[in-house]
């Protein structure tokens, strides 16, 4: 995946502005509570961890499944990823947080909601857009590839321009489907455009 894949999804979002889907609605509506309730910085402690696991399950189609073995670790984790930097993320004991969830998936929405200027969602639809859908989802190093690949396409010529223009079309979707614009990071951006190249 890189830049110019991404490209066609400005066009995608301003030919389909306002969302009628309920769940979708849903899912661009509360973002933004989503983001202020898992990137606070000051508690990184089993409740946060509990409380930010539910609100990431509130989003997908199935139960949350918190394995007590795996809870102080993963904890551990999030803290590491709450304030991981582009320099090193790829240190955050990622497994920690998925063996726990029991979900590579799940654990993704998490540490994006913790720190979504460096981890991006990940599930089967970006991986059939990344032209890898017989990818293992259920692999931390499949998703750490992922995350890597997010951050070159932030480095290629162009994204600069891109994320301006990509960020203004998502603000008129937003606002067109009756819901207040926010800004989004270049991460979100990168991956709410392969999303969005896959419906």
């Amino acid at each position: 995946m890189n830049l110019v894949d991404l490209q066609p999804a400005i066009e995608s979002v301003s030919a389909s502005l306002v969302v009628t889907d309920l769940r979708e609605r849903t899912y661009l509506a509360t973002y933004p509570g989503m983001i202020s309730i898992g990137a606070t910085k000051e508690v990184t402690n089993e409740v946060k961890f509990y409380q930010l696991s539910a609100l990431v399950y509130g989003w997908m189609p199935r139960i949350a499944r918190i394995d007590p073995l795996h809870v102080s670790a993963a904890v551990v984790a999030l803290g590491e990823a709450i304030s991981a930097t582009d320099m090193n993320y790829q240190l955050v004991p990622l497994k920690s947080i998925s063996d726990c969830l029991r979900s590579v998936v799940g654990a993704s929405k998490l540490l994006h909601f913790a720190n979504p200027n460096i981890f991006p969602i990940w599930d089967r639809n970006i991986e059939v857009f990344r032209k890898n859908p017989g990818s293992d989802i259920t692999s931390a190093s499949q998703y750490m590839a992922y995350v890597s690949e997010v951050h070159s396409i932030q480095a290629e010529a162009g994204f600069a321009e891109f994320y301006i223009e990509f960020s203004d079309v998502y603000s008129a979707r937003l606002i067109a489907s009756g819901i207040p614009a926010y800004s989004i990071t270049h991460v979100r951006a990168i991956e709410a455009a392969a999303f969005e190249l896959t419906n």
